[in-house]
């Protein structure tokens, strides 16, 4: 159910309004059902998008995410290169509903704003005021970071956690770097900053962190001179570097304890690009960053990861999708001897399964941090 407010920018006639809805949907509910419909909201949510198209894929994924997250939503659509238009604004409301009987059981709200060209640094000034206080608040940025962005920085100042999608870059290697600095900001000590390509990795970074569990393993693991990733490249810009081939390579390094002496990442040929890492042991690591072709695969994911040693008895060890890209495969190879691994079903979550995980968390993720730093060292753009 969807309210369209004529006067946007009054506090007192939003929430009135949102008393109205309330008072619709609980009027709606069938006399002979006596139970009544909880209006909940345990977090405010903010979303910016800046394209009118992602409006109508955030609704589609609210529906799902607030029967686990109840919250009060707000919903801001910031078309900066539209003409000019003042901010438009709508109240809606979201139902969980029985399945045995179809009555509404949980509700909860969604205000949406609108705006266009010269207007859309009003936003804020028009969202903030309807945040629930004593609630977390978390902002969901749906659009290029930019550390100078008045619109960004406003509502950043308001939230505890920002989640950003890296899968969504424009420009891998200038946005990676814009996050990182966004560490450095002021905020960075208040906020935390959660990424859900990276918590895309987290099944990818498991399964490469059990290799080291394996102590016939660890001889050859602690000699390392070689890893190789292979990713499929991102849909906007197939070309690019995928933010998660450079996620899962700072991941690397910075647990590892590699150091970067210098340089960049070089353009070996047209689809690998690689660099030299130094252990704390000062032996070379080289780093290969390989874009294959997609096949079933969906793009900017990993295909695999591959550690390599040229001991005196050369060895791999390799966590791969599969060729259907239903299954994460394992394998260790020593020597001659290759030891089959784990065979575990490829874990799709929706994108509100991801955020809902992270509305869970309100600290700053160091390992995250460190691998971005990392990552933006590699890059190496100032």
């Amino acid at each position: 159910m969807q309210i369209q407010l004529e006067k946007t920018l009054d506090v007192e006639v939003v929430e009135g309004q949102l008393a109205e809805l309330w008072k619709k949907i609980s009027g709606d509910q069938s006399s002979a059902d006596d139970v009544a419909v909880m209006r909940a909201r345990v977090a405010n949510l903010l979303v910016f998008v800046a394209e009118p198209r992602l409006f109508d894929d955030v609704r589609q994924m609210l529906v799902e995410l607030t029967s686990i997250h109840p919250s009060r939503v707000l919903m801001m659509c910031g078309a900066r290169e539209a003409p000019d238009r003042d901010i438009e604004m709508s109240v809606e409301s979201y139902c969980q509903t029985d399945k045995r009987t179809g009555a509404k059981r949980l509700c909860c709200e969604e205000i949406a704003l609108d705006a266009q060209g010269s207007f859309v640094v009003e936003l804020p000034s028009a969202a903030l005021p309807l945040v629930v206080s004593d609630l977390s608040t978390f902002l969901w940025w749906r659009d290029t970071v930019q550390t100078g962005d008045k619109v960004f920085l406003s509502l950043l100042r308001a939230a505890d956690r920002l989640v950003i999608d890296s899968a969504e870059f424009e420009d891998t290697k200038r946005d990676l770097v814009v996050v990182d600095r966004v560490f450095a900001g002021e905020h960075s000590r208040r906020v935390g900053v959660s990424d859900l390509n990276w918590a895309r990795l987290t099944f990818w970074r498991g399964l490469l962190a059990d290799f080291y569990d394996v102590p016939a393993y660890r001889e050859w693991l602690a000699s390392i001179d070689q890893v190789r990733i292979d990713y499929v490249g991102p849909a906007r810009a197939p070309e690019e570097l995928a933010p998660q081939a450079l996620l899962i390579a700072g991941w690397l390094a910075s647990r590892l304890g590699w150091e970067l002496p210098g340089g960049q990442l070089m353009q070996e040929d047209s689809q690998t690009v690689s660099l030299n890492y130094r252990s704390k042991q000062n032996r070379e690591i080289k780093l290969e960053l390989n874009r294959v072709e997609r096949g079933e695969r969906k793009p900017g994911r990993l295909v695999q990861v591959e550690l390599r040693s040229h001991a005196k008895t050369p060895a791999s060890f390799t966590v791969a999708r599969s060729a259907d890209n239903l299954h994460i495969l394992t394998e260790a190879k020593l020597g001659a001897t290759t030891h089959r691994g784990r065979v575990l079903p490829v874990r799709n979550r929706s994108a509100a399964q991801l955020l809902s995980r992270e509305m869970e968390i309100l600290c700053n993720d160091q390992i995250y941090q460190d691998a971005v730093a990392m990552a933006a060292r590699m890059i190496a753009v100032k």
